[in-house]
């Protein structure tokens, strides 16, 4: 039985989208029996893959200005977990590292 993973936005811009639709391609990719992966924006979502900003986790940021400063947290499995970071752009960042982390090169 196919599974269905869920990639959920806690917030909508144009790196955020980008973001979820990179892991999206990604996991279809190293994962091609794994089933559908649909993209929500879903800003109480509790399981699948969660896009956000550290401050939508409670995650502490130890940088001192989160726009040039770039902090990722990553705490994810091939089922879902936390993909977070300081701004957008470390979002994508942190995409990124999940998915090298995970064999992509």
């Amino acid at each position: 039985m196919k599974m269905m993973l869920t990639i959920n936005k806690l917030r909508t811009n144009s790196v955020f989208d980008f973001a979820a639709e990179e892991l999206k391609k990604y996991i279809r990719m190293m994962m091609p029996d794994a089933g559908d992966v649909a993209i929500f924006y879903n800003p109480d979502a509790k399981d699948g893959f969660r896009l956000g900003l550290l401050e939508h986790f409670g995650l502490p940021f130890e940088g001192e200005d989160a726009r040039p400063d770039d902090v990722i947290h990553v705490d994810a499995d091939a089922k879902g977990g936390i993909l977070a970071g300081s701004n957008p752009r470390s979002i994508l960042f942190a995409v990124y590292r999940f998915l090298r982390e995970n064999g992509c090169r």
